[in-house]
């Protein structure tokens, strides 16, 4: 019988099992299990002797994809806490909002972001250092009660959508698509997601925990970067969002990169334009395999590794039961799906029907047992693997005085996998003037494509913006 029921549990186990050989390789260093064990302990005494052990508290972590990250992450999780982690493409709005909301008990960060903080923020090298270990005993819950990450839906400010997840939430995810994907401890990953973002985090991190695999991080995507590290062999599996393979089909001399070494490629995030399924079949001889799920679902469908088909994420994984709504919306209920939003019970029991179903909010059908996605509900913006909501970045542009109408649009475009964003405005500033309040106080993923300058947004006589007229301007 398995005992490991906690993500820690595997820490320890490979730490074991496995002690010199590389958990995690960066450009910068090479840190082996029995490494990572160790710094992690130290950080979870530190958090142990602050924290206690009546009842879960909030960490916020602000670090770059790295190995500080991950002993920190893990030290929490030791200590039986919840990690929170901040993605580092926050601009200042963003974490000042966070922060306001949800008030971490503590915050750790490393030397190159740690000024990005409030005071009070503690440097991850002065933790590791720290001497003797805590005599509290770790918090340890059952693993479907224990939260073990509260990760957000998209980078927001003003009212951000904070997702709690368990460690059995993490532990399902990992077991049921590695039956998929014959996922082993033979495997290795190469990992540009962001750790901050459920995906990486998931999907990456809880993956190699769970296989003991090593995994080669690096700081951030980069086309070239990836292609070299994947032709040399750093990881036998590559996961990232739709657009990322889009970006790998621009790059010019890709015939000087050989991926056989890659046994799986998989996409997730958004749907993958067919057409470019097709071409990367060609240039690289691989077939990638489509996923689908969701920060609040976890994982919901996959392609198999014998059946992998463009235009479709395939079938439902076990144990994962699915239907449509009247009006066409998938629903899902499953051990992946998340305990709910942090302190907003409001919000959660709306994502679900009576019957126990989360909705997705995306329209779909089955056909010959493969899930076919259509389109989204309006609310629902997909950039880049994030899902972004427009009221959050009306709300952005309503710090502006400026400003004295907005409204923000995603266009959906089926041969492209991120929707266009489209902003309607009202003010008497420029264009140019927009997007360099964009840059300086927004994620890459909130800012337009294009920004429509009006009068007056058309609305009807109820007050709500007439979406066909607007769409037309677009």
């Amino acid at each position: 019988m398995d005992t490991k029921t906690h993500l820690t549990d595997f820490l320890k186990s490979n730490a074991r099992l496995y002690p010199g050989q590389p958990a995690i390789v960066t450009d910068e260093q090479t840190v082996s299990w029995q490494e990572l064990e160790t710094a992690s302990d130290s950080i979870a005494a530190f958090v142990s002797a602050k924290l206690g052990n009546k009842s879960q508290k909030i960490v916020a972590l602000l670090f770059p994809n790295s190995c500080e990250y991950v002993a920190s992450y893990l030290g929490v999780l030791q200590a039986g806490h919840i990690a929170m982690p901040l993605d580092v493409i926050y601009k200042p709005l963003e974490i000042e909002a966070i922060l306001k909301q949800i008030p971490p008990d503590l915050v750790i960060a490393d030397q190159t972001s740690i000024h990005r903080l409030p005071p009070g923020a503690l440097l991850f090298n002065d933790l590791l250092g720290s001497p003797g270990s805590s005599t509290t005993k770790p918090l340890k819950l059952p693993a479907d009660k224990q939260i073990a990450s509260l990760v957000f839906t998209s980078g927001t400010t003003g009212r951000p959508k904070a997702v709690l997840y368990t460690h059995a939430n993490h532990i399902w995810n990992i077991k049921v698509c590695s039956e998929v994907w014959n996922w082993t401890h033979e495997d290795s990953l190469l990992v540009s997601l962001r750790l901050s973002h459920w995906y990486g985090l998931v999907m990456g991190l809880s993956g190699v925990l769970y296989h003991g695999n090593t995994m080669y991080l690096q700081e951030r995507f980069e086309p070239e970067t990836t292609l070299k590290a994947l032709a040399a062999g750093q990881g036998t599996i590559f996961t990232h969002v739709a657009g990322i393979y889009t970006k790998l089909l621009d790059v010019k001399d890709y015939k000087n990169y050989d991926l056989s070494k890659v046994r799986l490629l998989i996409s997730g995030g958004a749907p993958l334009p067919p057409a470019a399924w097709e071409q990367f079949k060609n240039r690289f001889n691989q077939e990638i395999l489509e996923v689908y799920g969701s920060s609040e679902t976890g994982r919901i469908a996959s392609n198999l590794l014998e059946q992998r088909i463009p235009g479709s994420p395939g079938q439902a994984l076990p144990g994962v039961d699915v239907k449509f709504s009247g009006n066409g919306e998938l629903l899902v209920k499953s051990d992946g799906i998340f305990p709910g939003y942090y302190k907003n019970s409001r919000l959660t029991r709306a994502g679900f029907t009576k019957d126990g179903y989360w909705r997705t909010g995306d329209i779909g059908e089955m056909r010959g047992g493969r899930i076919i996605l259509k389109g989204r509900k309006q609310e629902h913006i997909r950039r880049q693997g994030y899902t972004v909501s427009p009221r959050d970045i009306e709300w952005a542009l309503h710090t502006l005085p400026e400003v004295s109408d907005a409204f923000v649009m995603g266009i959906q475009h089926p041969r492209e996998p991120d929707d266009e964003l489209v902003y309607f405005l009202v003010t008497s500033l420029s264009e140019q003037a927009i997007m360099d309040f964009c840059k300086q106080s927004m994620p890459s993923v909130w800012r337009p494509q294009k920004i429509v300058m009006l009068e007056s947004i058309p609305r009807t006589i109820n007050g709500k913006p007439e979406l066909p007229k607007l769409k037309s301007m677009s």
